[in-house]
């Protein structure tokens, strides 16, 4: 499932205080700053990697980054072309 392995690898290579136990597919990542500016090109760099797809500069809107489920909404996008 692409939102667990989303979640996987925010936790391997974010730096995050919180807790990963309580961050769901809803959780608000940019309001409890879960992610932020060089988090966000890090994930961005992982998650081209990982899925072998390309963020765009026009994808990096807080939409796209509010959520596990907005995130794995986009990935799922580009792997789809």
């Amino acid at each position: 499932m692409t939102a667990e392995k989303i979640k996987q690898l925010m936790a391997d290579n974010l730096t995050w205080v919180g807790s990963w136990s309580d961050v769901d597919d809803d959780y608000p990542l940019l309001e409890k700053h879960v992610i932020d500016s060089l988090g966000m090109v890090k994930l961005i760099g992982v998650l081209e990697e990982e899925f072998g797809i390309e963020i765009d500069d026009e994808d990096v809107v807080p939409d796209n980054w509010q959520t596990i489920a907005s995130i794995t909404a986009l990935v799922d996008a580009k792997r789809q072309g």
